[in-house]
């Protein structure tokens, strides 16, 4: 078994505590036994209790950013907050990841992954295709707002908590030896596709800030405790239609009504339904349709979702969408013109192995999950999809009310539910089960390798019964 040197620490005399020096002799990846910590149980109340202690912090933390909304891409107030109180733990902060300027990682405070390492009888390590034989896990921090309901899908909740579940490992590392593996917290802005460029994660996994993560963990508040759902992939479709402007009563056999395309597009999209899978989904809005009723609208916009289950059938379906804008502006005379106005969102597959390690810690905790009822397909689109294909991820829900008739998400009675008496219990529950499910890909060798063994992407499969790995569809942002 692979063995690690600790700097150890210090005793009131400047020397190293025997106790904690024996107890880095004995420790190793799979037998940790750290300074005041014997086992991984014990280990994990310290990080319970931790929590707690810094309970008044992580919901000041919650109801700060919430009483702040800021749409994605702009969050400069509560990426300050969280990078600010993960630096006061000790950890690294590198600021503007991916060429997002609200974007951040966090690395923990006790000496990262590798260090000294010494194989015992020529072990390979844990994790024999990474670069050392100690993991790295990462927890996710969420903090845009929607436009209108503000924090309307909580996303105040999932920054406090992963960020309160880092900070309460900081503190027991800090009791103890250095765990056998590093701790990130990547924060990651624009999650809702409310802003033009949005979807986060996907430039955080395109820049390789999970190129040496384990396993990738975060909360999310709902109205039920479930492990983590399927999610749709999702294209972001802008139709822009050009026409001519003329007087609407005196001349407008000489314009070209650019609304009218929008109308008629809307129209054919909704005769489309009966011809695409049940699974399908198009919405959207009518972003622009002219300026003043004297005028054919020489312009219109539409704003369109098309959602479908996997990779295999986004394309297919946008493509469906395009032909009727196509059509539209075919029998008006109008040029149309495509882009995807926010980045495409792959499906969520969680890894099943660490869902139920998640689940017998919130268990532990009175609260065990429900399977999502999404297990199957879910409807809604994340792009911790795209983190799913391509490292070991959940997304499981925590409840902030549990009543019959709780708020629906994306409004307001919900992001009020966040922060009340409710949600803030429910937010220090997911903060513990987050360190606590993190401690046990830091510290037990078997769970770290039945989640990698699974792999990302790890409950979907293929006709064949082979496991599905996702293919980008068409990038955001640009002409298409």
């Amino acid at each position: 078994m692979a063995r690690r040197s600790s700097p150890g620490t210090s005793g009131p005399s400047g020397t190293r505590s025997p106790a904690r020096a024996g107890a880095a002799g004995r420790a190793s990846v799979g037998s940790w036994a750290g300074g005041l910590y014997v086992s991984l149980e014990e280990a994990k109340k310290a990080a319970a209790r931790a929590v707690d202690g810094l309970a008044p912090v992580i919901k000041a933390a919650s109801r700060e950013i919430h009483d702040n909304p800021e749409l994605g891409l702009v969050e400069f107030k509560a990426s300050a907050l969280l990078t600010g109180l993960l630096e006061g733990c000790g950890y690294t902060v590198r600021r503007g990841v991916a060429g997002l300027d609200t974007a951040f990682v966090a690395t923990s405070p006790w000496p990262p992954r590798g260090g000294s390492v010494e194989p015992a009888d020529g072990a390979a390590g844990l994790c024999p295709a990474r670069p050392g034989p100690f993991p790295t896990v990462a927890l996710l921090a969420e903090y845009d707002a929607l436009p209108g309901v503000g924090h309307g899908c909580g996303h105040n909740f999932i920054g406090a908590a992963s960020v309160g579940a880092a900070m309460a490992l900081a503190g027991v590392a800090a009791d103890s030896d250095p765990f056998p593996g590093s701790l990130r917290v990547v924060g990651c802005p624009a999650e809702e596709g409310a802003v033009d460029g949005a979807g986060g994660k996907v430039a955080l996994v395109e820049a390789g800030v999970f190129d040496d993560v384990d396993a990738a963990l975060m909360v999310h508040p709902g109205s039920a405790d479930s492990l983590s759902g399927r999610s749709t992939c999702r294209v972001a479709l802008e139709v822009s239609f050009r026409g001519k402007a003329a007087h609407a009563a005196g001349a407008p056999h000489e314009g070209i009504n650019a609304l009218e395309a929008v109308l008629q597009t809307l129209n054919a999209i909704n005769a489309l339904r009966q011809h695409l899978p049940g699974t399908v989904l198009v919405h959207g809005i009518v972003a622009r349709g002219g300026d003043a009723p004297n005028v054919v609208p020489d312009d219109g916009i539409i704003r369109l979702y098309v959602r479908a289950p996997d990779p295999d059938g986004i394309e297919p379906a946008a493509e469906k969408v395009k032909n009727c804008a196509r059509g539209a502006a075919m029998a008006t005379g109008c040029q149309v013109s495509f882009r995807e106005f926010a980045r495409s969102y792959l499906n969520l597959v969680p890894n099943r192995p660490l869902d139920e390690v998640f689940a017998r810690n919130m268990a532990a905790l009175g609260r065990p999950p429900a399977r999502s009822a999404s297990d199957g397909r879910g409807t809604g689109s994340t792009d911790m999809g795209n983190v799913s294909h391509v490292v070991p991820a959940i997304h499981p829900y925590v409840a902030i009310t549990r009543q019959l008739g709780a708020p629906p998400s994306h409004s307001r009675e919900f992001a009020a539910a966040s922060v009340s008496p409710e949600g803030e219990e429910a937010l220090i529950v997911a903060a513990k089960a987050l360190a606590m499910t993190c401690l046990d890909l830091l510290l037990s060798p078997e769970t770290l390798q039945a989640v990698r063994d699974a792999g990302p992407n790890s409950g979907d499969t293929d006709d064949s019964g082979g496991p599905r790995r996702g293919r980008p569809v068409s990038g955001g942002g640009g002409p298409i």
